[in-house]
C-alpha cells in the first residue's frame, strides 16, 4: 500500500501554487507596462513646443518654436496655449509669424502673455497633445516691457518677423502705433515741414468678460491720426493746415488662404481740418482695408493694403472724389532691419491724381514692432496733400527728416 501524503503537505502545496500564480500575473502586468512605455502607439505622437528662454514677461510677447507630429498634414494659422498657475488656467492664442510650406516640420509662433500672470507657470497646447514647459513669468518695469518684444523677435528669422511687424498686428498691446509717425522738412516755395502723429487703442482686453461672451469684440479699436503742414518760411511760422482723423474700426485676422487677405480692417472714419467759413473741410467715411503679405527668399516682404472708402457726407469739399477717388492704393516693400519703401497712390474720378513715397532706414535698434528711429525721405506730387488744398495741385515736394514709426 502506497503511503498517502499528509493533509498539511497538500495544503502547503496548494498555497504555493496559488502564490506562484499571483507572482506570474504581476510579472505579466509589469512586462506589459514596460512594453507600453518603451513602445508607445504611433497615434500618440504629440506636438513639441519650445521657448528660447525659461523666463518671460507678463503682458509681453512670447515666441515659441513648434514641431508638428508626422501625422499632421498642414499647419494651423493659430494655436492655443494653456498656461496654468496655482490651479488656474489661462488660454493664449499664438499666431504663426511667417508662412510655411506643407513640407516644413517646424514653425515659429508668437503670442501675448496675460498682463496679470506671474510666477511659475506650466505651459502646453490647449487644443492638441503636446509636451509641457515650465516658465518663470515676471512683471517687467517700463523699460523691460519696451525691450521684451525685441528679445522675442530676435529669436525668429531675420528674414521676416510676420505681418505684425511690418504693418498692422493681430496681437498688439492695447495702446499701439497706427499709421507712420514722422517729422520731415522741405523747401519748395519756402521752408515748410510736415509731421504726423498716430495711435490706436484696443477697446476690450482679450481676457475680459465681454470678449469671452462674444470673441469678435476683441478686434474693436479706436484710432486717432493728426497730420499738419507747417509753413516755417512765412511770418510767424503758421500752420498751413491740419487734418484730424479719429476712427472706429474692427481689425482681425482672416483665413489668409487663396485670395483671402491675411488681415482685415473695416469701420468708420471722420476727417476735418478744424477751420471755419470758406476754409472749413470735413468728410465722414465708411472704409474697408484688406491686407495681403508676400515674403521673398531674400528676406524682403511686399504688403498690399488698399483702403476702399464710401463717403457718407462731404462738407466744404463736395467734389473730393474727383481728386481722391474711392481707393487709397497702399504698398510697402522692404525689410524690417533695412530700407523700407511705402507708397500711397490716389486717382480721382475727375482724372486728378497724387502720389506719395516714403523711404526709411533704421538708425537704432527697434523698440518694438515698427517702432524705433529711422531716417525718413518723403516725396509728394499731385492733389490733396492737405484737406484744405484737396483740389490744388503742386509740383514734387521733397522732405527729409526723422520717423519713430514707419
Amino acid at each position: 500500500m502506497k503511503n498517502k501524503k499528509p493533509m498539511a503537505q497538500i495544503q502547503v502545496a496548494d498555497q504555493m501554487q496559488k502564490f506562484n500564480s499571483v507572482i506570474s500575473l504581476f510579472s505579466l502586468m509589469a512586462l506589459c507596462a514596460l512594453m507600453s512605455l518603451a513602445s508607445p502607439p504611433a497615434t500618440a505622437s504629440p506636438w513639441l513646443i519650445a521657448t528660447p528662454d525659461e523666463t518671460a514677461f507678463a503682458g509681453a510677447p512670447i515666441m515659441l518654436e513648434v514641431v508638428r507630429p508626422v501625422a499632421q498634414e498642414d499647419w494651423p494659422r493659430t494655436l492655443k496655449l494653456r498656461m496654468v498657475r496655482n490651479g488656474r488656467a489661462h488660454e493664449v492664442e499664438i499666431a504663426a509669424v511667417k508662412t510655411a510650406s506643407p513640407e516644413d516640420t517646424r514653425r515659429t509662433y508668437r503670442g501675448l502673455l496675460p498682463a496679470n500672470l506671474s510666477g511659475l507657470v506650466r505651459v502646453d497646447l490647449a487644443d492638441a497633445e503636446s509636451n509641457r514647459l515650465v516658465l518663470v513669468v515676471s512683471t517687467p518695469d517700463p523699460i523691460e516691457r519696451m525691450q521684451a518684444p525685441e528679445v522675442a523677435d530676435a529669436t525668429s528669422s531675420k528674414a521676416s518677423s510676420g505681418i505684425d511687424s511690418t504693418f498692422f498686428s493681430a496681437d498688439e498691446p492695447a495702446l499701439s502705433a497706427n499709421e507712420p509717425m514722422y517729422f520731415v522738412l522741405g523747401d519748395r516755395t519756402g521752408l515748410n515741414a510736415r509731421f504726423q502723429l498716430s495711435f490706436k487703442y484696443r477697446i476690450f482686453d482679450p481676457d475680459s468678460y465681454p470678449v469671452a461672451w462674444f470673441p469678435p469684440l476683441s478686434g474693436l479699436n479706436f484710432a486717432y491720426t493728426q497730420t499738419s503742414i507747417w509753413d516755417l518760411g512765412a511770418d510767424s511760422a503758421p500752420f498751413r493746415d491740419t487734418s484730424y482723423r479719429p476712427s472706429f474700426f474692427w481689425q482681425g485676422e482672416t483665413f489668409g488662404k487663396g485670395l483671402m487677405p491675411d488681415l482685415l480692417r473695416a469701420g468708420y472714419e471722420h476727417e476735418s481740418n478744424g477751420k471755419d467759413n470758406e476754409s472749413s473741410r470735413s468728410i465722414n467715411m465708411l472704409f474697408a482695408q484688406p491686407i495681403w503679405r508676400t515674403e521673398f527668399s531674400d528676406g524682403r516682404a511686399l504688403v498690399f493694403a488698399p483702403k476702399v472708402v464710401h463717403y457718407i457726407d462731404k462738407i466744404g469739399n463736395s467734389d473730393i472724389q474727383h481728386y481722391r477717388g474711392y481707393v487709397d492704393w497702399n504698398l510697402r516693400y522692404g525689410r524690417d532691419d533695412s530700407w523700407l519703401l511705402a507708397t500711397q497712390l490716389r486717382h480721382g474720378t475727375g482724372g486728378y491724381a497724387s502720389a506719395q513715397f516714403d523711404l526709411s532706414y533704421p538708425l537704432r535698434k527697434p523698440l518694438f514692432a515698427r517702432t524705433g528711429g529711422f531716417l525718413h525721405l518723403q516725396l509728394f506730387r499731385g492733389y490733396g496733400e492737405s484737406l484744405l488744398d484737396y483740389n490744388t495741385g503742386q509740383d514734387t515736394q521733397i522732405r527729409l527728416g526723422f520717423s519713430i514709426v514707419r
